[in-house]
């Protein structure tokens, strides 16, 4: 069996004990679409670290997240979050592989994807355990038009 990697574009540290997978994906949702969220784990017993990594689209929904979350509080604990290492990926152990269904994609657990959440406007700084549910929005219908322009004048 091939070894699973995670990558994400946020890398997060100092957590509190006990946090899920799908409590960091939370954390991120108010600032973009969390693709995945993943705790690193001990590759003997399986049991969640306190760092972890985030992937989060687009691109600028990274930085606006670290800026707001690096020095939050999270759970009595104040994190780092950072933009990670292009390099970075954090290995899913074979075994937690297995259990959650033996898929050969390289995110998490389907519970823990956050694809298509809304976006709210407001970055808490202060968090307790888990973030607020973003409220339920519906999405703007958007018109591409195609117009030609005129010839250039000499």
């Amino acid at each position: 069996m091939r070894e699973q990697k995670f990558r994400g574009n946020v890398f997060v540290a100092n957590l509190p004990k006990g946090y899920t997978d799908e409590e960091l994906a939370k954390a991120f949702d108010p600032f973009g679409i969390v693709v995945g969220a993943y705790l690193a784990r001990d590759s003997a017993t399986g049991a969640p670290k306190r760092h972890g990594l985030v992937n989060i689209a687009p691109e600028r929904a990274a930085g606006e997240a670290v800026a707001a979350l690096n020095g939050a509080e999270i759970g009595g604990r104040r994190i780092e979050a950072r933009l990670a290492d292009p390099e970075m990926a954090l290995t899913i152990p074979s075994r937690l592989g297995a259990s959650r269904g033996g898929s050969s994609h390289s995110g998490p657990a389907s519970g823990s994807t956050r694809l298509g959440q809304p976006r709210s406007d407001g970055a808490p700084r202060r968090l307790t355990g888990s973030a607020p549910a973003a409220p339920a929005r519906t999405p703007r219908p958007f018109v591409v038009e195609r117009v030609s322009l005129p010839p250039r004048r000499a």
